[in-house]
């Protein structure tokens, strides 16, 4: 084992390295899908030049990618935001989390998606390099020094390894793959880079680890040596102050066990994909081959080349066919025959139900057609999709909290803040019928109009920034005469109508 590389993957990616494949190939879309060849087999006898051409010309409408999009969606509708606890250097920071301009919402949007199309997603919390030790704030402001957040794909985590310590579940060891494109004259080159995140363990008699060494960094790039063989080269390495190996996972499928294998929430909406393509791909071919008439000649013989073999025959509007008599005057005859298109038929009705099927496997109920279901059965079923939708932005705030811990630890401070993500999304799905019920409540004087006006942003009604005390100005403005507290207490109060004798 010990010839092993840096860039070497583990077991764990091993295992879920197929579906990523497979979904990245998807996400990309018909380009490459079209490329690749696992995802449209060739037919048995079928040559090569007649494969390339069906493969090429593949039909591929892309469900999935549609139906992970509006899923990232929903907890994005409203800001993701830090509670008042967050300190204003953390506040600072998650304005542009990434150092790149990324706010934190973005960072959380982009993280989410591909946490729910890979089943997991990678949170790098990194600070600049080359600071003085024990340097000021004020030094670290000067020369930009600062935590930064980096998404890191699951397809780049080449190795991740975790052992209990001091009961708590801690990374150990992690390899991430670090490909790098530079500027080589006019050209570019992509270099190959491997960062290693390390802690040193110490064992028992039993095996069992019982304490970890601070942790250290290394980048390792391949190069060539003086005999053009490929060598590991480290380009830099260091201690980790804050101790610890700054990764957060992020989850929306299960952990099998104490491994990084993740069984992919969308697993069969992807499997599904792949035989609609499929579906969709044969029904184009099978359109291609039997839905134009084929010319057939009866009693005629065909033209033949210098090599013998029967010449094609020109077929269009500005082409001319003979069919010349014979000795006896009997003569040929030109015919179409049309293929029957009842199987073709059955093939689209098929394409169709799969589509759908897809639709209501991945989406459902979001957007997914209830026209045959209750309203009561409706209700329910988005109950139970969103409940589903809910647990990974609750996986995805505890994974950016997460973060947030190793931020403060990288600034030497205490953070308590939390990260505040949208999970209210039940009351999208009857915001109309329920607000009446609120104003109603209003009208009876059993709720305030500030609880109104609470329930009518969290139903989108009114805007995030709408300001109600501006609003009251205005309100106040409105009212005839000098505003005084008899004007506000009757701007303010619902009129009821008089008790009957």
């Amino acid at each position: 084992m010990t010839d092993l590389q840096p860039n070497a993957t583990s077991s764990d990616y091993e295992a879920m390295a197929p579906y990523w494949v497979m979904v990245s190939t998807i996400l990309a879309g018909a380009t490459a899908m079209r490329k690749a060849k696992q995802y449209l087999p060739k037919f048995p006898n079928e040559s090569e030049t007649d494969y390339k051409f069906r493969r090429e010309n593949s039909k591929f409408t892309n469900i999935f990618r549609d139906i992970v999009e509006n899923l990232a969606a929903k907890p994005f509708s409203k800001e993701v935001e830090l509670t008042d606890k967050a300190t204003d250097r953390i506040k600072k920071l998650s304005e542009n989390i990434t150092g790149q301009g990324d706010h934190l919402h973005v960072f959380a949007a982009n993280c989410f998606f591909h946490g729910i199309s890979y089943a997991i997603d990678w949170i790098l919390v990194d600070y600049t390099k080359n600071v003085p030790a024990n340097a000021t704030i004020a030094q670290e402001d000067a020369l930009g020094a600062r935590p930064y957040w980096v998404r890191v794909p699951a397809q780049n985590v080449l190795a991740a390894y975790s052992e209990m310590i001091g009961g708590v579940e801690t990374f150990v060891h992690v390899r991430i793959k670090e490909d790098a494109t530079v500027r080589e004259g006019y050209g570019e080159k992509t270099v190959e880079r491997v960062r290693v995140l390390n802690r040193e363990l110490e064992r028992n008699e039993q095996g069992d680890v019982i304490s970890a060494a601070d942790a250290t960094w290394e980048v390792l790039e391949k190069q060539k040596d003086s005999t053009g063989k490929d060598v590991w080269v480290s380009v830099g390495s260091g201690p980790l102050t804050i101790k610890v190996i700054p990764l957060v996972p992020f989850l929306t499928g299960r952990r099998l066990g104490h491994s990084w294998q993740v069984v992919p929430p969308l697993q069969d909406a992807a499997d599904l994909q792949i035989e609609h393509y499929q579906q969709e791909s044969g029904l184009k071919y099978a359109k291609e081959l039997t839905c134009f008439p084929m010319l057939a000649g009866n009693g005629v013989t065909p033209a033949e080349g210098p090599d013998g073999k029967p010449l094609a025959v020109p077929v269009g509007p500005k082409s001319v066919l003979y069919a010349p008599s014979n000795g006896e005057g009997k003569h040929g005859e030109w015919k179409f025959i049309e293929p029957s298109a009842e199987s073709l038929k059955f093939l689209a009705a098929d394409v169709k139900e799969t589509a759908q099927q897809l639709r209501e496997l991945g989406r459902q109920p979001l957007t997914a057609q209830t026209g045959n279901l209750t309203v009561v059965t409706t209700m329910f079923a988005a109950q139970k999709g969103n409940s589903a939708i809910q647990a990974w932005v609750l996986n995805l705030k505890d994974a950016l909290e997460n973060a947030m811990l190793l931020t403060a630890l990288w600034l030497n401070e205490t953070n308590e803040a939390e990260v505040i993500v949208h999970t209210d999304f039940d009351v999208e799905t009857d915001s109309v019928d329920a607000m009446k019920i609120v104003l109603e409540m209003k009208k009876d004087s059993l709720i305030s109009r500030a609880a109104t006006i609470s329930e009518a942003k969290r139903r989108n009604i009114l805007s995030p920034e709408y300001d109600a005390e501006d609003d009251m100005e205005i309100i106040l403005g409105e009212v005839p005469g000098d505003d005084t507290t008899d004007d506000q207490t009757a701007a303010t109060t619902p009129k009821t109508p008089p008790i009957a004798a």
